[in-house]
């Protein structure tokens, strides 16, 4: 049985020295220095922040810019050389924001006139943004005081109930409103069949 030399030995030594520490830079952010990628949302945090690609990375803190953050987002991550963690905000999706046309609660329906008119709708925009615009009616039918015309999923409302002018049949003005528990209704109405009255608006989502 030939027996390897000292030297060979210790050749062989410090390469797989070298490939362990390879390894250990390559795996350590004091190492290899910072860097940044795609990852997805799979917790919100109550404190605020999220954890990413099932929770292997936890307690990623938002910039102010990421707002309404959702599980499912695809954000943009990065970390620091001491190992913590950043995100930046969501990827918009190569389609774009999409519009969400909702169920209109009895008797209100998308405005059946002539024309080109806007049916109700809303969408959430990357920085958190949600807009709603669209022009219905009340059918013909009487409503008056405050009338509910659908409701907003979660990740969508605000923090608070918010209110915004509108106009309705005659340039009347009436009042817009968005309850935090996602409802969206007009309020102030006079008695009496609504033959079109605009929503208009957006505001910031809550964030959790």
């Amino acid at each position: 049985m030939t027996s390897r030399s000292g030297q060979g030995v210790h050749r062989d030594l410090a390469w797989a020295m070298r490939q362990q520490a390879k390894r250990t830079g390559q795996s350590t952010p004091s190492v290899r220095g910072s860097d940044w990628r795609l990852a997805t949302v799979s917790t919100v945090n109550s404190d605020g922040t999220v954890a990413a690609d099932s929770d292997t990375v936890p307690s990623i803190r938002r910039l102010a810019t990421y707002q309404a953050p959702a599980v499912g987002d695809v954000i943009v991550i990065s970390q620091s050389s001491t190992g913590n963690w950043v995100a930046h905000g969501r990827m918009t999706a190569a389609t774009g924001d999409a519009w969400v046309s909702p169920s209109l609660t009895s008797p209100w329906i998308n405005y059946p006139g002539g024309g080109n008119y806007q049916p109700a709708r809303y969408k959430k925009l990357a920085d958190g943004m949600v807009v709603i615009e669209g022009l219905i009616a009340s059918n013909s039918v009487s409503v008056s005081g405050v009338s509910n015309i659908f409701t907003l999923p979660a990740g969508y409302r605000p923090t608070a109930t918010l209110v915004f002018p509108t106009i309705n049949t005659g340039n009347a003005l009436r009042q817009l409103e968005i309850v935090e528990t996602g409802v969206v209704r007009f309020a102030a109405l006079p008695a009496g069949a609504v033959g079109y009255i605009s929503i208009s608006c957006s505001f910031l989502a809550a964030t959790t």
